[in-house]
């Protein structure tokens, strides 16, 4: 379905820009490793009462690592890399078992062997599922992304005038909400070119504290807009 197309109680697609980790460490006074952790504990936590979504969402994505994330201290970026393989294998489960489907959003460049094995594990094993797509961008930057798509297209020597069949998941539809934890008002190099006419939800809430409930509050809000699409 077209993303620009909207009816009631039906929303294609939700991204969420999950900032706040560190702050919420921070208000919580612990290390930032445990905010990091109760981040992804909260990603999994979302993704298991999807079933609680007072609407019916097709695909919903999650801002996991950005490519600009590779910045930071390299104790900072181990100790995350050693969370989300922590976590992997209850993941996964949790996604079969709510129907989901899980696919990669973002540079295979730069990852481990072992990380690009789990990423293919978990898209392979839930590929068949039919229920919400989960989009996990995780070293994704939207420029990178851009910029990716141009040099395929010059190597397939390509005369196309849309760029989006050559982003990292074509299929995938324009965010038509797009929600951001933590207080900051800006998108962070996120889905840049998707995000066009996507309604932008901001929210003081950090991201560890952000619920199903906060959620569907936001999707409340969504559905309550006019869009005009250009019109």
């Amino acid at each position: 379905m077209n993303s620009s197309v909207f009816s009631k109680n039906k929303i294609n697609h939700v991204a969420i820009i999950m900032d706040g980790n560190g702050r919420w460490a921070k208000k919580n006074k612990v290390a930032k490793k445990v905010g990091h952790e109760y981040g992804i504990r909260n990603c999994i936590s979302i993704c298991d009462n999807t079933h609680k979504l007072k609407y019916a969402v097709k695909e919903i994505s999650f801002y996991v690592f950005s490519t600009e994330n590779w910045n930071r201290k390299p104790s900072e970026i181990k100790n995350l890399f050693g969370l989300i393989t922590k976590f992997y294998e209850q993941f996964k489960i949790q996604a079969n078992r709510n129907n989901l489907k899980i696919r990669h959003y973002g540079s295979r460049k730069k990852l481990s062997k072992n990380l690009l094995n789990m990423i293919d594990n978990v898209t392979n094993n839930t590929k068949k599922n039919n229920g919400i797509v989960i989009n996990l961008l995780f070293n994704y930057g939207s420029r990178q992304e851009i910029n990716d798509a141009i040099k395929k297209i010059k190597q397939l020597n390509s005369s196309t005038k849309n760029i989006k069949k050559y982003f990292y998941i074509p299929e995938s539809s324009d965010p038509d909400l797009i929600i951001r934890t933590g207080g900051e008002i800006r998108l962070s190099n996120f889905m840049l070119w998707q995000s066009a006419y996507s309604e932008l939800y901001f929210t003081k809430i950090l991201w560890p504290d952000f619920k199903i409930k906060n959620l569907n509050n936001a999707l409340d809000n969504y559905m309550k807009r006019k869009r005009k699409i250009g019109k």
